[in-house]
């Protein structure tokens, strides 16, 4: 299978930094992309099937229901749904912006966070001190992936996004399983 730098089929667009975004637009309130939309859009918690050309922003850090994000801090990609459209990108992340060459976002996501040769990749790119580390988006650009074709793709991505958001839902499940058996313990020790 031919392999190949992210480069050639994704440009990387970091997020502003909030005191330049607040003279840059003359405002001091912006909706900014967050860890905890990250997190819920990473959770699929309201992420849709998009249509891949619906991508249309006035602005280039402003947020479209499917756009993928990177959070630099997580090393984690992800798709926005539909609750974080409109929100700014910070500092924290990195939007990706697929060229013509084709690349699915799904397929993307499934190689950046989980295909153990990229994440290896990833490691070695790190840098910085402290707590977190980041990798350079000279370095993201470096990063070889295997292209499948398009059609295989779309399928590896679907199987790989339908994976997560099964994982998900069994860890709900889960936790409400947990409080409902802590609650009926508790109103049993209380009775007695």
């Amino acid at each position: 299978m031919e392999r190949r730098g992210l480069k050639e089929f994704v440009t990387f667009v970091p997020g502003i930094n909030p005191t330049r975004a607040q003279k840059q637009f003359g405002t001091q309130v912006i909706n900014y992309y967050d860890q905890l939309s990250f997190e819920a859009d990473y959770n699929h918690e309201d992420v849709v099937v998009e249509d891949e050309s619906k991508s249309s922003s006035q602005n280039n850090l402003s947020l479209n229901e499917g756009d993928v994000v990177i959070s630099n801090s997580l090393q984690l990609a992800t798709m926005v749904g539909k609750n974080n459209v409109g929100k700014m990108l910070s500092l924290n992340f990195t939007k990706i912006e697929f060229d013509s060459e084709p690349l699915d976002k799904r397929y993307f996501l499934f190689l950046f966070n989980a295909y153990k040769d990229v994440k290896r990749q990833k490691e070695r790119g790190l840098q910085g001190s402290g707590p977190v580390l980041r990798i350079p988006l000279r370095a993201l650009g470096e990063i070889i992936v295997p292209v499948a074709p398009i059609d295989e793709q779309k399928k590896i991505g679907t199987i790989y996004v339908e994976t997560l958001k099964l994982q998900n839902k069994l860890n709900q499940y889960s936790d409400l399983m947990e409080q409902f058996t802590s609650s009926i313990i508790e109103e049993t020790l209380k009775g007695k």
